[in-house]
């Protein structure tokens, strides 16, 4: 399983990191497609009796609030994935728990737009992206390991037997050493970038854990397919999206924007 994980990251990586630093066009349209499949993901995996217009729903609101926010329309993009999942709430809701539609799409929807609207220069630009990124992909790696290999007390055994408070630790502390050179690589003070880099770890480990959840509530080991070593785009993608999230908050209601107060 580890050597999987680490041929799929070593061909993965490359794409990601090239269309992080292109920018644009290129860059929105490769988080549109991955957002697409996390939103399918989502109904394949929550809604076993999910009729074609359950999947057109739900990637079309996630589309099209990506296209949205790559143009910076952060209203009409929230407008749109407002009115996406309340739609995928309507459809669901005769086949029982619509509420669970509703968050996933809305979910997914809202983490791949706000990914897209930071790229932007004027919000964070290519700097901020990279700082993101090196702090959700340390953590998530360090915690991951730190937990198969030390070992050690349950973090939340509800949501994973894999995961352990030692593996917080690590993919905390590696997530803290991670901003500080991300900072110190965009030209940031590298102190902000490691005090704002904790908070950030934290909601990447935690993102881990929320989509574990849902996955013991529906009764899958993985997401999807598609990824070898991985699963599907979502547990690719599960730390990402709650630290995305966490950093758009900052971005608009945050001292400085994100990260806020390094330059």
């Amino acid at each position: 399983m580890f050597s999987r994980r680490v041929l799929s990251a070593l061909v993965l990586a490359p794409i990601a990191l090239g269309m992080i630093v292109w920018g644009g066009v290129a860059f929105s349209i490769f988080i549109a497609a991955f957002a697409a499949a996390m939103a399918w993901e989502w109904v394949r995996m929550s809604d076993k009796d999910a009729p074609p217009r359950a999947f057109a729903i739900a990637t079309g609101t996630a589309v099209g609030g990506v296209l949205l926010a790559a143009q910076l329309e952060v209203y009409g993009a929230a407008v749109w994935i407002l009115g996406g999942a309340l739609a995928s709430f309507a459809d669901r809701r005769p086949r029982h728990r619509g509420y669970e539609a509703l968050f996933g799409v809305a979910y997914v929807a809202l983490a791949a737009s706000l990914l897209v609207a930071l790229r932007h220069e004027s919000v964070a630009g290519l700097g901020g992206i990279v700082f993101l990124i090196s702090v959700v992909w340390a953590a998530d790696t360090f915690a991951y390991l730190a937990g198969s290999w030390l070992g050690g007390w349950k973090l939340l055994p509800a949501a994973s037997p894999n995961k352990t408070w030692a593996g917080l630790i690590a993919g905390l502390a590696f997530g803290v050493i991670a901003g500080a050179f991300a900072a110190w690589w965009a030209g940031w003070d590298p102190r902000h970038g490691a005090l704002l880099a904790a908070p950030t770890a934290v909601t990447a480990v935690a993102g881990d854990l929320l989509m574990s959840l849902a996955k013991r509530r529906f009764g899958v080991k993985d997401a999807g397919t598609v990824i070898p070593g991985h699963g599907g785009v979502l547990d690719r993608v599960d730390a990402l999206m709650l630290a995305t999230l966490f950093a758009g908050v900052w971005a608009w209601a945050g001292p400085g924007g994100w990260p806020g107060g390094s330059a």
